[in-house]
């Protein structure tokens, strides 16, 4: 994913931060135990987020434990244990990791093509083994980056179709398992997110999309001559709020048996801090942060 999801972390209290920070500890976990070291690296808030989300809807807690990993050789941590909500947000990361590195290769030149073609035959077998476990959701994802693929060749210039495209794709990930009431208000949720997701992530491409003459639906839909959003920040900014409202929304409909206060926050505030930032141009990935995983 992205890393454009995270909470706003002056309004958390402190169990707050060691939760997501367990949650977190504990995809990563996760990650390793079922496929290797490798995978860890792409792991991110998004799908910490994600995780925290279909386990908070799910009444059994599981529970944290400490131990030591590789961002942390020295000093224990907590750490959520392994659940079904945890072994399947792995799932669901593998299978995008790979898919947004088949992404690369159609979209990048290059050296940078030549990489995604290299890192993306050390990645085969983890998402055969993923995509065996749940090839519906494999196959939707295939179907929608497949579209995606031929609305981008198309220099469609539209702001909904393609972030549309790529919110089914996330709404597709909610766990097939749950009850149909839970899953329809979760599936509407990360919908949503999706949406909000790729036309962030259209703003903070833009500057680079200009140079590479890539395609970009913000600089088409808008016939922007200059790769500056100050034209059309208030109608961007428009369009993402509506989303957002929508998962605040969703997220009112769901019984959480935990996490609320910290869903809220990342939903409340966390997310319109973000969009202000890339709107702004003072976005850094990652909190401008260099540490795996930190707050």
């Amino acid at each position: 994913m992205f890393g454009f999801i995270r909470p706003f972390k002056p309004e958390l209290r402190v169990r707050e931060v060691e939760r997501f920070q367990a949650v977190y500890c504990g995809l990563c976990h996760e990650l390793k135990r079922k496929y290797g070291r490798l995978q860890t690296y792409f792991l991110s808030y998004d799908m910490a987020f994600f995780s925290l989300v279909i386990d908070a809807v799910c009444e059994p807690d599981f529970g944290t434990q400490r131990c030591r990993c590789d961002a942390s050789p020295f000093r224990k941590k907590n750490v959520c244990c392994s659940s079904p909500s945890l072994s399947y947000a792995a799932d669901v990361s593998v299978l995008l990791t790979y898919h947004k590195v088949n992404d690369s290769i159609q979209d990048e030149r290059g050296i940078k093509r030549l990489a995604a073609r290299f890192l993306r035959r050390f990645l085969q077998h983890d998402y055969q083994k993923a995509s065996q476990a749940h090839p519906q959701l494999n196959q939707t994802m295939c179907d929608c980056l497949s579209e995606l693929h031929a609305i981008e060749q198309a220099q469609t210039a539209s702001l909904d179709r393609p972030a549309d495209t790529f919110a089914r794709l996330l709404a597709a990930a909610v766990p097939a398992s749950y009850p149909s009431n839970i899953k329809r208000v979760l599936s509407q949720m990360f919908y949503h997110v999706g949406r909000w997701i790729y036309l962030l992530d259209a703003c903070t491409d833009l500057e680079e999309d200009f140079k590479s003459n890539s395609y970009n639906p913000i600089r088409l839909r808008f016939s922007l001559q200059t790769p500056s959003l100050s034209s059309v920040r208030t109608t961007l900014e428009h369009t993402l709020e509506r989303s957002l409202l929508d998962i605040h929304t969703a997220c009112q409909l769901l019984t959480l048996y935990r996490d609320q206060g910290l869903i809220e926050n990342i939903i409340d505030l966390g997310l319109p801090i973000i969009t202000r930032q890339v709107l702004d141009g003072t976005y850094h990935a990652n909190g401008g942060h260099e540490t795996h995983g930190s707050l």
